[in-house]
């Protein structure tokens, strides 16, 4: 099967189209051919080349007219120059105009440079068709939420969205479980976004980043002089939220003495300061989160089990983003496409290499510290178009990403990239020596259904039998 690459071939000498197609083809690429540029034109529009190896000097068209013709509907199809004697400048000139290289004539195949050439082509090419891929399913899914920071394309996730619309307007106490890094915030903030309160305060705390010694008077406030340094009422955290959303994260880390407190507060609707007699009533919509398993501290006497059965008559759990790996090309493409506008750059995307890797990785910091690698990453391909492995941290690129490729074929079909598809299936069989009933078991498909994924990639599982 044809897969590496589909190339079009221009040029006026007819001898030199037959020779080129035959050695692409023997080597796995499929081939066009077109002596007419203004044809050829005609065919970059009907079809999705990779590809197009054009001579420059050409009767009634130029190479450099046919670059610049095609760039005016296609900004992401290969172009590499063929340059004889006399020709480099033109060339030099085309690559500065959008073609990706140039290479001198007569192409001698038996150096590598040439395959190099054609090979980091068609990659890069491939690339930029990725980057306009999920630069549209990047914009529906921001339109789908009306929030530009939950960028989504995981079935659970989905279904989360949709329960956060339909819990938003009522008052009741919200709990989010989930890893650190997963977008508990984010999602508190989606939920006080759509709902009636959206026109007042989002007020985040960090329950473990407040000393205990202060929390009290941090939450609920103090009065004038009822502690050294008072010099004023103090207003606590919970009225600064009335009318709004109070989100405290690491809600594991409140004391059992501001627990019983705060357990009021959620029950009246009241807040007492320090030093105060008297109550003030508040109006306020609690969402908590925690990545520690409330009930396992419920039992350890170190959580209060009615504020527990309080906090969870409505229960949202994120995955992490290892069980959502089709989340990650437009997470990347959503932290790329922010990279570049807070800093007016142009990276274009991401090689399909470097994508494998970021969707092969465990992310143990999960969203958080995928944001951190691409931003990092963008730094160091600041002068570059895409971003490549070399760009990522050495954990990530120097890592065997034979182990991690091994997760349901739903996930890998999403991702709808052909090359990763067909790296998870040999990397899939590799890990089960070719045992298609376990390979199946894997990715949750049918057996039947796997060998005629196999056959469409033209894929053997005899050759990974040890």
């Amino acid at each position: 099967m044809n897969n590496r690459g589909f190339i079009l071939l221009v040029d006026d000498e007819e001898d030199i189209l037959v020779t080129l197609k035959d050695i692409l083809e023997d080597e796995g690429y499929r081939v066009d051919t077109e002596l007419d540029p203004k044809k050829a034109l005609k065919k970059i529009k009907e079809n999705d080349y990779d590809l197009v190896i054009s001579d420059l000097k050409m009767p009634n068209m130029t190479g450099e007219e046919l670059l610049e013709e095609a760039r005016k509907f296609n900004s992401v199809v290969g172009f590499i120059m063929l340059t004889a004697y006399g020709t480099i400048e033109s060339a030099v000139k085309c690559v500065k105009n959008g073609a990706f290289e140039y290479l001198s004539k007569p192409l001698n195949f038996n150096e590598r440079k040439v395959w190099e050439t054609i090979e980091n082509s068609i990659e890069k090419a491939k690339a930029l068709k990725n980057s306009q891929f999920y630069k549209s399913l990047l914009s529906t899914a921001r339109k789908s939420t009306h929030e530009p920071n939950i960028i989504i394309n995981n079935e659970t996730m989905e279904q989360i969205i949709e329960y956060c619309q339909k819990i938003a307007n009522f008052d009741f106490t919200v709990l989010v479980y989930g890893e650190s890094g997963v977008g508990k915030e984010l999602i508190a903030k989606y939920i006080h976004q759509i709902s009636y309160r959206s026109n007042r305060a989002f007020l985040p705390i960090n329950c473990a980043t407040i000393p205990k010694d202060i929390m009290e008077a941090e939450f609920f406030g103090a009065k004038k002089g009822v502690y050294t340094g008072a010099d004023t009422d103090r207003v606590g955290i919970i009225e600064q939220a009335d009318g709004g959303t109070l989100f405290l994260d690491e809600i594991s880390e409140l004391p059992l003495d501001i627990q019983a407190k705060f357990l009021r507060f959620i029950q009246e609707k009241e807040v007492r300061k320090i030093g105060d007699v008297s109550t003030k009533k508040v109006d306020v919509r609690v969402i908590c989160a925690t990545n520690k398993d409330l009930y396992t501290l419920v039992k350890e006497g170190k959580f209060r089990e009615d504020l527990y059965f309080r906090l969870e008559g409505i229960k949202i759990t994120i995955p992490p983003l290892r069980e959502r790996r089709e989340d990650i090309p437009l997470l990347v493409y959503g932290f790329l496409e922010d990279f570049n506008s807070k800093y007016n750059t142009n990276i274009k995307g991401i090689s399909l290499s470097a994508m494998e890797l970021l969707v092969a990785y465990q992310w143990e910091g999960n969203v958080r510290q995928l944001q951190n690698v691409i931003n990092e990453a963008c730094i160091l391909a600041i002068t570059d178009e895409l971003i490549e492995p070399k760009h990522l941290p050495r954990y990530i690129s120097g890592i065997d990403n034979r182990e991690f490729m091994v997760f349901d074929y739903n996930i890998a079909k999403k991702i709808n990239d052909e090359v990763f598809t067909k790296k998870y299936l040999k990397n899939l069989l590799t890990v089960t020596r070719g045992n298609i009933s376990k390979a199946a078991k894997i990715a949750n498909i049918e057996r039947q259904s796997l060998q005629k994924i196999l056959k469409k990639y033209g894929i053997d599982a005899s050759e990974f039998r040890t």
